[in-house]
This record gives C-alpha cells, structure tokens and sequence, in this order.
C-alpha cells in the first residue's frame, strides 16, 4: 500500500510513504498445510523473509485491525485533503491479498449493505464504524463529519459577531476566527482500467473513454461522469454501483479476482473566508482524493488461468510494473529539487500510464 500527499515547498519530508500489511492465512490455505513463513516487525518496520530483511515506512502484522490500520495512514493525508492539497491510497500486492478488503470496496448486490457501516456514526466519526469498514468509507466519514464540524462552526461565529455587533459589542476578531467555512461541494467519479481501456464504472453501457490532455496540460478522462455527493453514504452508495460493474472473475487464487485496476476519486470545493467570519476575503480552493485498488499481480502457475484469463494476468502485471517504475520516479526526491523531467519507459498502453502517472503528479503539487 503506497500513500501519496502533496504539500507546501517548505515541506521536505518525502511525500509518498509505503507500508506493507501482512494478511492471515486463509481457511482454504490452512487446510492445505500452509504457514506463515515471514516475520512483520511494526517497531523497526520490517518484513523478514528467510534472511533477507526489507524495511519500509510502516507495516502492519496480521493482527491488526481495520481501526488500528485506518489510524495509522489517515491523518496527514485527511489533514491534507482537508487543507486543500492532493492525496492519494494505493492499493498494491498479489491477487487475493486482501487489497479490496483495506480499502473497503467490496462489491455487494443492494446498496443498503454499507448503511449498517453508518448507523451508529452518522454525526459523529468514523470510531463508530462497523470493524469490517474499510479505509474508503471511514475516510469518507471523517471528511464529512469535519467539513460539518467546521461549517456549523463557522456558521455561529457569523451570527454571533452579527449579533455583538447589533448590540454594540467587539464582536469577533480575525485571529479568533482565521478560516471561515462557508460553503462546500463535493463530487465522486469512479472508473476503471481494463487493458486497454478506460470504463466509466458509474455507466452501465461501459463504453471506451478517450484520454485528452485540458489547456492546463492535465491529462484527463473526456466523458468520465462525477456525480455530486452530499454525506458519506451517498460516497459508498457511488463507490458499490460502480463495484457492481468493475470486471471481476475466478482463479484457483481469488473466486472475486479483480481484472482492472479501479480508480475511485473524491473531490472537494471548499469556500473559506480568511480574515474574519464577516467582513474577509473569500477564498476558493479545490483537491482530490483518490483511491486506487489495483488489479492483483499473479503467477499463472497458481493461478491456474488460461485463455483470456492468462492473457489479463500478463496484462495485469505489465502494467503493475510500468506503474512501479513511475512511483519510483515520483519519490526521488532530488529529481524535483533539480527540476529534471520525469520519463518512464514500460511494456503498457501509453494512454493508460500516462493518465495514471499523471495522478500521481498531481497528488505531489
């Protein structure tokens, strides 16, 4: 799992950070004498292999739970997401390792079976999520829970300095309220990369979309729909319609194997007002949240696929490698303090890379 965030120039820490979660062993997995043969150390943020020792940013044993997990990765990328910069979650690992699961998008046929995950958080944050919730809808949660917090918040100190003002008192200064929130939007758009092709998840007619670079020099999907959100079971309701239609299909290694990579994008308006809840400057700002669950990579020896199957697994893990390359690209960090131009070179459409690393990039602005 890769995070990603973007920051303030005076920000030099590394901006994307990797951690690794170690799944348990399945049923199926132990029935067949399977045992754990790797050693995750969450203190010196470790994984040991035999002898060989590989150390990332964070990792998390087995027995972690979704909580624990979640409170772990979120804060710096809500804290950024909510002060108007781009963040992102990566997804990445072999098929059937439980990558969907973390990131909480799971497909089920009615819609009403994520507002069990709301039922007892509503109005407050995601600590009263069911454990099985994943990242997606807890994030979800907690950037509504606050954009209300701070709305409502905003929304007293306007009428009590109305109000001290009415009766001739001091009202309320600037510095005590700094950053008025006025108003905001948010919107989700949900697509997928299958091959070659780039599908609009929330169109049932799954046509191919066209990639086009704006007047801006982004790249961007042309005809990709973004549907307005208001509360965080409108964000899952959009999030498992477009799991409905993402491309699934059975392996000897995952009966709900995911054949594409699935980008789910959340995006914030925000209006704030600095300078005092009355009488400041308005100011506009806009990020994006994106959440990404790749297709798995795979061994075709286990498995077992053949046919179309075998030649998505190829697919598959063309496209993960080109992807590697480009998140490798964007964490060198010396290659943005000399200015240098970021070009990979890897075995995948050029359409599809060029989009995905364009994401990336943007998460780093």
């Amino acid at each position: 799992m890769a995070t990603a965030t973007s920051s303030s120039s005076s920000d030099t820490t590394c901006q994307v950070r990797v951690g690794v979660r170690v799944r348990p062993l399945t049923s199926k997995e132990t029935s067949e004498g399977g045992k754990v043969v790797i050693e995750a150390n969450p203190f010196d943020h470790s994984i040991t292999l035999s002898k060989r020792k590989f150390t990332y940013d964070c990792v998390f044993n087995s027995n972690i739970s979704q909580t624990e997990l979640y409170g772990d990765v979120a804060p710096p990328l809500l804290e950024a997401f909510l002060g108007g910069y781009n963040a992102t979650v990566i997804a990445y690992g072999q098929t059937g390792s439980g990558k969907t699961y973390t990131c909480g998008s799971e497909a089920h046929g009615d819609v009403d079976h994520h507002h069990h995950y709301f039922q007892s958080s509503s109005n407050s944050n995601s600590e009263g999520l069911n454990e099985s919730a994943g990242l997606i809808p807890r994030f979800m949660t907690d950037i509504f829970a606050s954009l209300l917090r701070r709305k409502e918040a905003s929304e007293k100190a306007v009428f009590q300095s109305s109000t001290s003002s009415a009766g001739g008192g001091a009202g309320i200064s600037g510095g005590q309220m700094a950053d008025a929130l006025i108003d905001f939007k948010v919107s989700a758009s949900f697509l997928e990369v299958y091959g070659e092709d780039i599908h609009d998840l929330l169109d049932e007619d799954r046509i191919s979309l066209p990639i086009r670079e704006d007047s801006n020099g982004e790249v961007i999907v042309r005809g990709l729909k973004s549907t307005s959100i208001s509360s965080d079971v409108e964000a899952m309701n959009v999030l498992n319609t477009g799991t409905m239609n993402r491309t699934t299909a059975a392996t000897l290694m995952n009966v709900t194997s995911s054949r594409s990579h699935a980008v789910f994008t959340v995006h914030l308006q925000q209006m704030t007002r600095s300078g005092g809840a009355t009488d400041g400057v308005d100011v506009t700002t806009t990020s994006r949240f994106t959440f990404v669950d790749l297709a798995g990579s795979e061994r075709m020896k286990k498995t077992g696929a053949e046919g179309e199957r075998a030649k998505e697994g190829i697919r598959i893990n063309e496209g993960l490698l080109a992807l590697g390359n480009v998140i490798n690209a964007l964490a060198d960090e010396e290659r943005f303090v000399r200015g240098e131009k970021i070009h990979v070179v890897g075995p995948i459409v050029w359409s599809s890379i060029d989009w995905f690393s364009n994401v990336l990039k943007q998460c780093l602005r």
